[in-house]
């Protein structure tokens, strides 16, 4: 029972914030006829700031539930001397919600690399600095620190190409891919799209099946590489 109900609140948690990023991001990078329209309210109203403090609040969510449910996680096994809380762990992962490994928390990092130095503000200055990226070395990554001197690093290597992603899309199962690479590997033409794959194409670092069809387009990082 405990169990069940911490896997129904990741869920929700994970499920709460993809949606809001989704929007943020619909918001910063839009498309089509919202575009203008998104411009015309700017002639009347700055909604960058608000959509720099809802990215801020989105961080601070997404961590803030993490570290709550690896606590908790370890509380249990401690009390109880068992491995459960680990298996349990490795569950989430299994099952895609493990909330630090989200594309939806790499494009949020991005987002807030893309606002770097466009403000002096208070509230600008604190979205961009939970991230850096460093697209020089030979393993490129981007950085997210959290409190407790907690460091997390996200790699922009293609596993296929071994070159800095582009054009990026984040597999199902997390892994970041450029779009003609995962078109190769799951036997699909670019023009075509990841969505044409077949059900049982593989991820080709996991080797998980299905995992093409929801993948996601890493608009916000690809932004930040082109501009680096």
């Amino acid at each position: 029972m405990f169990f069940t109900e911490l896997m129904r609140e990741a869920t929700d948690i994970a499920g709460c914030f993809s949606s809001r990023v989704r929007h943020l991001l619909h918001l910063h990078v839009p498309r089509g006829m919202q575009r203008y329209v998104l411009r015309l309210r700017q002639c009347f109203k700055n909604d960058q700031q608000a959509l720099v403090e809802e990215g801020l609040m989105l961080i601070e969510y997404i961590t803030m539930n993490a570290i709550a449910i690896r606590k908790i996680l370890k509380k249990y096994d401690k009390v109880h001397s068992s491995a459960n809380g680990k298996k349990f762990k490795s569950k989430l992962r299994a099952e895609h919600l493990e909330l630090l490994q989200s594309p939806w928390l790499i494009e949020l990092g991005a987002l807030s690399l893309n606002f770097k130095g466009s403000d002096d503000g208070e509230a600008f200055i604190q979205f961009s600095g939970s991230f850096s990226c460093n697209l020089d070395e030979m393993e490129p990554v981007m950085t997210l620190m959290l409190p407790h001197s907690i460091k997390l690093e996200y790699n922009l290597k293609c596993a296929i190409c071994l070159e800095i992603v582009f054009n990026p899309y984040a597999l199902s199962c997390g892994h970041l891919f450029c779009k003609s690479c995962a078109c190769s590997a799951a036997s699909v033409m670019i023009f075509q799209g990841l969505k044409a794959s077949s059900p049982d194409s593989k991820c080709p670092i996991c080797r998980e099946a299905g995992v093409y069809a929801n993948a996601v387009h890493m608009l916000e990082l690809d932004l930040l590489i082109k501009k680096r």
